[in-house]
């Protein structure tokens, strides 16, 4: 089953809005930088802000770091509780599933989707982008990846294995499996091309230290533990947090942003 199809997964951000505004980190501050270069290029030298189309924009985190470095934004989100989060950002946002939004005859220098491409149907997805994106823009896709440092992410991945036998992560040390792309191809490049876009890939690399609460607060945002059994859960971040020292992890984020011309 793709990540799109598990609407129990997909929809199950609302419930942790508060924690996933807080917990979730901020993209790297070049991985942004490239997406604006993106934007300005698509712009051209009209001197006016590049127009940005977020899809599945959450509670604003990518979007806003886009409004702050001078991009014009509309974001589209399909979850009412993540968009009220998102709107006293200074972010205008549509409710509504990607696959239902009407652009209404609104294009944009660059459409980015932080966290959420995986999310939407890219037969219905990618059609859509082209008819929405200026001549010359681009998509930008971007994934943070966030592992412990050390021997601390296999303990801590296999105490997420016990907890999830249906194999629905791969690692669990980390913010999420649906995240964890930083050392193969992202499936999503596949896509791209056969829907006739050019991608290109690169890895930013940021070093963090997170608090013992820091750290679990995020992992319990990702769409794998929302929907288990509320007791399960309680009893795996038990296990977790015993793993974490007092004076909680250094961890490193291998960030991917995929940027593909139409």
């Amino acid at each position: 089953m793709e990540y799109f199809e598990n609407r129990d997964r997909a929809e199950s951000f609302g419930e942790a809005a508060q924690d996933y505004d807080a917990f979730r980190p901020k993209y790297p501050a070049a991985l942004v930088a490239a997406i604006m270069e993106a934007a300005e290029a698509s712009a051209g030298p009209d001197d006016r802000a590049p127009r940005i189309l977020d899809v599945g924009s959450g509670t604003g985190i990518l979007a806003s770091q886009l409004r702050t470095a001078g991009a014009e934004i509309l974001a589209v989100e399909p979850d009412p509780a993540m968009a009220e989060l998102a709107r006293p950002k200074g972010l205008e946002v549509e409710v509504s599933a990607f696959e239902d939004w009407d652009p209404q005859s609104r294009t944009f220098d660059l459409v980015s989707f932080g966290q959420s491409f995986h999310w939407v149907d890219p037969s219905v997805a990618l059609p859509t982008i082209r008819t929405v994106l200026t001549p010359g823009g681009t998509l930008a896709l971007a994934w943070n990846d966030i592992e412990p440092i050390g021997e601390l992410k296999t303990r801590l991945d296999a105490t997420a294995a016990r907890f999830h036998t249906d194999g629905r992560t791969a690692s669990l040390g980390t913010a999420g499996a649906e995240d964890t792309f930083a050392h193969v191809e992202h499936p999503a490049i596949a896509q791209l091309r056969g829907a006739g876009f050019s991608p290109k890939e690169t890895t930013f690399v940021d070093n963090l230290h997170y608090s013992k609460h820091d750290w679990l607060s995020m992992v319990f945002t990702y769409s794998a533990q929302l929907t288990m059994d509320p007791v399960k859960r309680a009893v795996m971040r038990e296990e977790m947090s015993a793993e974490i020292p007092e004076d909680g992890l250094d961890a490193r984020n291998e960030a991917l942003l995929v940027l593909a011309s139409a």
